[in-house]
């Protein structure tokens, strides 16, 4: 109550509830203008004969509203900042009180027939910036006084209050409304990684947002620009406009990493004119991980066509369009390898089928001569066995020890070409597919004790001692006896080749989960683990000095794996280098049905 009771005792009771109405209207929901006219009406109450409120725009003040003035003659009102009483005063700040503007050289009289002779004028600040004048006027000389300077100055702080409070929400509003457009801005630009159609989403963003007759997207190659997509623009212009970084305003903004607002195109001494109608232009860069990889460009053919909001505004629509650009541009580059990729693929497929075809033409061929060959050896060996058999019995004359000696070892020689004639013969059924099995029921027990005595018979010449141990009751097995017999064979006969003199050779029989186990363990030279891998290859031997000298043709294992696999068995080795080895492999008791 105090404080009101001070404001009475400056103004009379209608001045005071005129300024209560006024701070009142300030904090209404009313607009800007309809505030300014209610402060207006305001300056008629406390008798004034002319009133105006002016406000800053550019380098000028306009007036908002005024009353006492026509309605021709008050739009007709710029005064530029500097000049006149009123401009005089929104330059310097300080209000003035001229008694009689016939004696002051500063006075603009725009409405002689008003007959104006004294004038006072306020500054109407906000936040320490002037933003207008508060302007007064009489047809009497001296017609103001401190009173009057002190009801003007308290409208004027409550037009910078209603300004202020203006502003904000404006403010308030374009920020609620950019956020609602960068909002929509990114979900547009983030909803494809298609590159073509990502430069068009931030292309109908621009046309949507700004004011503008020309745009255009330019994204960096070397130390170049060029236009990778464009509105407005005639062809000519999007094919051939390439600047370097750092010409033309777009590359200025890229080589500044900054916006770039030219307001006047004809006084700019970097544009670079392709576009005649152009007369106001804004680029802002575009930098992903602090890299400029391109700039968004828009053009107006009207003077100072953008202002620091559409700054603001287009950087923003930059900063979101970057990594939409380099992941669009990075899918694009993964697509292209793809394609690449798939061709070469396709291509190397093709030259690979190729080759595996004629690797299996040569293969075939290949058989095919073994099998011709091995058969066409065999007769004659045969004829040569039986004639050394007979020379060897006399019956072609006597023969001395020395003879018997030598035709033994062609004997032995001729068997052990027989033997490498029926490897090959193996082999080359086997990769031909003609290798065929019997299957039959056999007593496997019965099997064991036959072979025993062959085993026996292959190991005398070394004096290699033999121990058989097998279940003394075991199941009939459905297999191909031969077959077996031969697994057994190369199992056996290798085991005492590579086995000194007078060493024991273990063969042993077990069954489990329906599975025959034969194992053949020796005492000879053992094979290093890393050359596990080449004992069932065709034509390989583990390189060691005692291998070279029994020698052999590498064929047996690799038969003996291809036949215990087509019984539905596995092939197994452990062994240490100069502790002997262990060969084993599995038979099915009962042979499972194709």
């Amino acid at each position: 109550m105090a404080n009101e009771t001070v404001v009475q005792e400056k103004y009379p009771r209608k001045k005071f509830e005129t300024l209560v109405e006024v701070a009142k209207a300030i904090n209404s929901p009313l607009d800007i203008e309809s505030i300014l006219k209610y402060v207006v009406d305001a300056l008629k109450v406390f008798g004034y004969d002319i009133g105006s409120i002016l406000l800053v725009e550019g380098n000028y003040l306009v007036v908002r509203d005024a009353y006492g003035v026509k309605a021709k003659d008050k739009n007709n009102i710029r005064i530029r900042i500097g000049t006149g009483i009123t401009g005089t005063v929104a330059k310097t700040g300080l209000p003035e009180i001229v008694g009689d503007v016939s004696k002051d050289k500063r006075y603009l009289e725009f409405t002689p027939a008003l007959q104006i002779r004294s004038e006072l004028a306020v500054p109407i600040v906000a936040s320490n910036e002037i933003i207008g004048v508060m302007n007064i006027e009489s047809q009497q000389v001296d017609a103001f006084t401190e009173e009057d300077l002190k009801i003007v100055r308290a409208l004027a702080d409550l037009v910078a209050l209603a300004v202020s409070n203006s502003r904000s929400q404006r403010f308030m509003r374009q920020l609620n409304k950019r956020m609602s457009t960068l909002f929509e801005t990114g979900k547009l630009i983030n909803s494809t990684l298609d590159l073509g159609q990502t430069f068009e989403n931030i292309l109908q963003i621009v046309e949507d947002q700004f004011d503008y007759k020309f745009s255009a997207i330019l994204l960096v190659e070397g130390n170049c620009l060029y236009v990778r997509t464009g509105r407005g623009f005639h062809p000519d212009v999007v094919k051939n406009f390439r600047p370097k970084i750092g010409q033309g305003i777009p590359g200025t903004a890229v080589k500044r990493r900054e916006p770039v607002n030219v307001p006047d195109v004809s006084k700019c001494d970097f544009y670079l004119d392709v576009n005649s109608p152009t007369k106001s232009e804004l680029a802002v860069p575009i930098i992903y991980e602090d890299k400029p990889i391109g700039a968004i460009n828009i053009e107006s053919d009207k003077i100072a066509n953008f202002d620091e909001e559409d700054v603001i505004l287009l950087s923003s629509l930059a900063d979101q369009a970057a990594p939409a650009i380099r992941n669009a541009q990075l899918y694009e580059e993964i697509s292209r390898f793809n394609l690449e990729l798939k061709k070469r693929v396709d291509n190397a497929t093709a030259e690979l089928v190729t080759a595996n075809s004629e690797l299996r033409r040569l293969n075939e061929v290949k058989s095919d001569f073994v099998s011709t060959v091995s058969h066409e050896l065999r007769t004659p060996l045969t004829s040569i066995r039986g004639y050394v058999s007979l020379m060897s019995d006399g019956e072609a004359g006597p023969v001395s020890d020395e003879q018997k000696e030598f035709l033994g070892i062609v004997n032995e020689e001729s068997e052990r070409l027989t033997r490498l004639i029926s490897d090959l013969l193996d082999i080359s059924k086997i990769e031909s597919g003609r290798m065929n099995l019997t299957f039959q029921k056999f007593d496997f027990i019965h099997f064991m004790n036959d072979y025993k005595k062959e085993i026996m018979n292959l190991a005398s010449p070394k004096k290699i001692r033999v121990e058989v141990n097998m279940p003394k009751d075991l199941s009939a097995i459905d297999a191909d006896h031969d077959k077996i017999k031969q697994v057994l064979h190369n199992l056996v006969s290798n085991a005492i080749k590579f086995s000194p003199e007078g060493s024991l050779l273990k063969v042993s029989v077990s069954t489990e989960n329906g599975f025959i186990e034969v194992s053949v363990a020796d005492q000879g030279i053992g094979i290093a683990k890393k050359d596990f891998d080449k004992l069932f290859q065709k034509f390989q031997q583990v390189d060691s000095k005692m291998t070279r000298n029994v020698g052999g043709t590498g064929l047996g294992l690799a038969i003996t794996k291809h036949l215990v696999e087509a019984h539905g068995g596995k092939v197994s080795v452990e062994s240490r280098v100069g502790k002997g080895s262990t060969f084993s492999f599995t038979l099915p008791v009962k042979r499972k049905k194709d």
